[in-house]
C-alpha cells in the first residue's frame, strides 16, 4: 500500500489535533457495529449450522455441527447478532454438503483439523476453548486451508449482503434507486 495514501477505515482526523490518529482495529469495529442491534439476543437454531433432523447433521454429529456454528461466529464476530443469521448464511452450504460428497468431506475433515489443532494448542476441543483470543489463535493456523476459506467466503457474502441485517449495522443500503446519497445522509458522514 502506498504510504502517502490513507485508508478511510484506518485513520481519522482529530478535531483538536491535525495529526492522524489510528482508529479501532477490526474486532473493535465489528464489535461496536454489532452493538447497534437493539434488543438482539442469542438464539440458537438447532444447536448448529445443519438442521438437527437432516441427514448431514446426523452424519456429521452434534459436536461437529456445534463446532461449525462456533467457527462461523468467530470468523465474523458480532456478539449481538443472533445465531439465526449465521445459520441462514451457512444453510445453503449445509444443503449442498448433503448432496456433494467432496464438500461434506471438506467440512468433516475441516472440523477434525480444527479440533485436533485446538487439542494440540490448548488440550481441549475448539468449542471448549473459553476465550475468543485463544480461538482466534487456532483459526490463524487454519486460515490458509480450503476449509477455512470456504467458510469465510460464504460468511462474508452472506452476512454483509443480507438486507435484513443492514439496519443492525447502521447501513441504509443502496441509494441509487432513491436518487443517490445527496440529501440522504451523505452530508451527515462525520468520519471523512
Amino acid at each position: 500500500m502506498n504510504k502517502n495514501k490513507k485508508s478511510l477505515f484506518s485513520f481519522r482526523k482529530s478535531d483538536q489535533d491535525v495529526s492522524d490518529t489510528p482508529c479501532s482495529d477490526r474486532r473493535e469495529f465489528l464489535s461496536k457495529s454489532g452493538k447497534l442491534a437493539l434488543g438482539a439476543s442469542a438464539v440458537i437454531v438447532g444447536g448448529g449450522l445443519f438442521s438437527p433432523n437432516s441427514f448431514a447433521a446426523k452424519k456429521i454429529g452434534a459436536d461437529a455441527n456445534e463446532t461449525l456454528l462456533k467457527l462461523a461466529r468467530d470468523i465474523y464476530p458480532h456478539d449481538t447478532l443472533e445465531d439465526k443469521y449465521y445459520v441462514q448464511v451457512m444453510s445453503p452450504m449445509a444443503e449442498s454438503a448433503e448432496k456433494d460428497p467432496e464438500l461434506f468431506k471438506l467440512l468433516v475433515d475441516g472440523v477434525k483439523l480444527l479440533d485436533n489443532t485446538s487439542v494440540e494448542k490448548y488440550a481441549v476441543s475448539f468449542t471448549q476453548i473459553e476465550t475468543e483470543q485463544e480461538r482466534v489463535a487456532v483459526l490463524k493456523i487454519l486460515e490458509p486451508t480450503p476449509f477455512f476459506q470456504k467458510i469465510k467466503g460464504a460468511l462474508m457474502m452472506g452476512i454483509y449482503n443480507n438486507p435484513e441485517i443492514w439496519p443492525l449495522f447502521g447501513f441504509g443500503g443502496s441509494a441509487w434507486e432513491k436518487g443517490g446519497y445527496i440529501n440522504r445522509g451523505y452530508d451527515a458522514v462525520d468520519w471523512l
